[in-house]
């Protein structure tokens, strides 16, 4: 079914490019070397409010180019040759999610070292920490990476916390290259649409955490399905029924008993492969049902939306994958949703309530933060345009993409998952949202379901075509890579932190003992790694609405014995809290006011102790 062309099967009719055999390669080995170049030079500590472009010169964005004009003379070329294309791919993944990890002196957000601290507990005694955090009611992705730490002989998971988003990042790339080999687009739409996830993907949930670990898991899940079965082959009374008696009698098919039942796929594997990767994809989904709240959920829409559109052969893997989630929920997660109905299911139904603290309310702060906001906004709504103009163009035997783009908004129905629910169901989607906008550039020119609207013929215009052609996948694809290096940066004034920040929270780890607590003004600091049962962090500003008097005046009202003001916090509130340039002195002179002391000061970061209680 897949094809090569905008509009026919054979490449030759396109007048596809034909540079020389290396250009692609040396220009990925070109841009990978000024990327190197720019990430040495770079200065960590003349980071600006913009955050981590801030500090990338001419080098970094010359390189990224040079990938991307690399990447799109090998998709045009004839042949394709899937090794050299993935090759470039990893490239871009180095450049775009690689950057952060080279240049930050240590890894960034804040939940990573939180993460760190619950396998560190584990380590130590054998077992999670039940009624402690919500997150440990969910403990396998914990588990497994105690496990390694052990294995390798380590006692604390700190060295994998700064390289894990390009880790793993680069192995969805494998997942990623089956889904768009097998999603019924064209072989070329499909390597720009694995492209497109990686240039458009701002989303940060790639830190050192189980639901990076999950989104693994999620991928896996889909490809392994998608590669075994087919939807199965049919005539179709179109030239005597009509086309739009046609698309009525394949809407009714999706309720059918056939199709339910998964009689309308089909798969070449034998039938011990086929229950191999039912074997596997049913550990796989136990695996994620005891390691994360959403994913679980996410795989069973997505196998359910496989199944609907012919892509899947039996229907007890939707059942199967249903049952592990809730089973995992009513029983091992006992002690989280005892009490804590209304958390998990308050906001079903409450789309604008939802949105609000989805979207809207993070629409605030000063103008650069308004800024990188809003780039966000425009990229995935320019995206989904894209995506919709790919639905109108593509030919297809399924409308799996577009159902698998729908299906995980059904998730902020249904759950609110705090004020990052629909930033998952994005990401959940954005594989097969991205297929599908490479498909508006790319549609193929195969499939029962045809296009909405007429496919222009671009091979009439030869070498004109080509070129537009070109030009136009360039475009695209360096102006989405671009926006996503800014605004996947763009809260790392405050969300990436200093060698100081670090070894100040380890100071006062260090020197608290047992029922002291730690204060910091905001959750912005490498913290929650160490002792997290027995030194309490103590947020002042939990609510992200307090003045400055009332941050001091909260602070005395607590008492914690060590309080640790740092560079990371005094950039969030001014870009975020809407705190004056410099306040972070007055917090700080209010508290030496009221007792406490300076007692050890690095350039990034001060730790004050409290001297008016023992």
């Amino acid at each position: 079914m897949s094809t090569d062309t905008l509009a026919r099967d054979s490449v030759s009719d396109l007048g596809v490019l034909r540079p020389s055999n290396t250009l692609g390669v040396i220009l990925g080995i070109v841009g990978l070397s000024l990327w190197i170049l720019s990430v040495r030079s770079a200065d960590f500590f003349n980071m600006s409010a913009l955050g981590l472009v801030s500090v990338l010169n001419w080098m970094y964005f010359a390189g990224l180019i040079l990938v991307c004009i690399g990447f799109v003379l090998e998709l045009l070329r004839a042949p394709l040759r899937p090794a050299r294309l993935t090759f470039l791919l990893a490239v871009l993944v180095v450049i775009i999610y690689g950057t952060a990890s080279a240049i930050e002196p240590v890894a960034g957000i804040t939940d990573s070292w939180i993460h760190a601290g619950f396998i560190q507990y584990i380590v130590q005694h054998g077992q999670p920490l039940n009624g402690y955090d919500a997150r440990f009611s969910w403990p396998g992705g914990f588990s497994l990476a105690a496990i390694l730490v052990s294995w390798v002989g380590k006692t604390n998971a700190y060295s994998f916390l700064r390289w894990f988003p390009l880790v793993i990042e680069l192995s969805y790339l494998a997942p990623l290259i089956v889904i768009a080999k097998n999603a019924g687009v064209s072989r070329r739409a499909g390597w720009l649409g694995v492209a497109l996830y990686y240039a458009t993907n701002w989303i940060f949930q790639d830190y050192f955490s189980p639901q990076a670990l999950n989104y693994l898991f999620f991928l896996v899940v889909i490809a392994a399905v998608l590669a075994c079965w087919r939807p199965r082959s049919r005539t179709t009374g179109s030239e005597v029924a009509g086309y739009w008696r046609e698309r009525v009698l394949q809407t009714r098919a999706i309720i059918s008993r056939e199709r339910l039942e998964g009689f309308d796929a089909v798969t070449e594997w034998s039938i011990s492969q086929t229950i191999g990767v039912l074997l596997l994809v049913c550990l796989i989904c136990f695996a994620s049902a005891i390691s994360h709240q959403l994913t679980p959920y996410a795989i069973v829409l997505a196998l359910a939306a496989c199944l609907i559109t012919r892509r899947l052969g039996r229907p007890e893997l939707v059942i199967v994958a249903g049952i592990l989630a809730v089973g995992w929920l009513s029983l091992g997660a006992s002690n989280y949703w005892i009490g804590h109905l209304s958390t998990i299911f308050g906001s079903v139904g409450a789309v604008g309530a939802t949105v609000g603290s989805n979207v809207t309310s993070h629409v605030t702060g000063s103008a650069s933060h308004l800024f990188v906001v809003k780039l966000r906004i425009l990229m995935t709504a320019a995206l989904y345009l894209m995506a919709g103009v790919g639905f109108l163009r593509r030919w297809s035997d399924s409308r799996l993409l577009e159902v698998l783009v729908a299906a995980p908004f059904l998730l902020v129905l249904a759950q609110n998952y705090g004020g990052e629910g629909l930033l998952r169901v994005v990401l959940f989607g954005l594989p097969f949202t991205s297929l599908m906008a490479a498909s508006a550039i790319l549609p193929g020119s195969r499939g029962s379901i045809r296009p909405l609207v007429p496919t222009i013929d671009f091979t009439r215009f030869r070498q004109s075509g080509r070129a537009v052609l070109a030009g136009v996948l360039l475009v695209t694809l360096i102006a989405f890579a671009i926006a996503t290096v800014v605004v996947r940066g763009g809260n790392d004034s405050y969300e990436a932190y200093s060698t100081g920040e670090l070894q100040a929270m380890n100071y006062a780890y260090s020197h608290a003992v047992t029922g002291q607590a730690i204060g910091v003004i905001a959750d912005y600091l490498p913290a929650g790694q160490e002792k997290i049962l027995s030194v309490p962090i103590y947020s002042a500003d939990f609510e992200g609405n307090l003045t400055l008097k009332q941050i001091d005046a909260d602070f005395l009202t607590v008492h914690p014995k060590w309080v640790v003001l740092s560079q990371s916090q005094e950039a969030w509130g001014e870009l975020v809290a809407g705190y004056p340039f410099g306040w972070e002195a007055t917090v700080e002179v209010g508290l030496i006011q009221k007792g406490y002391v300076i007692v050890k000061h690095w350039r990034t970061a001060t730790v004050l102790r409290d001297t008016t209680s023992t």
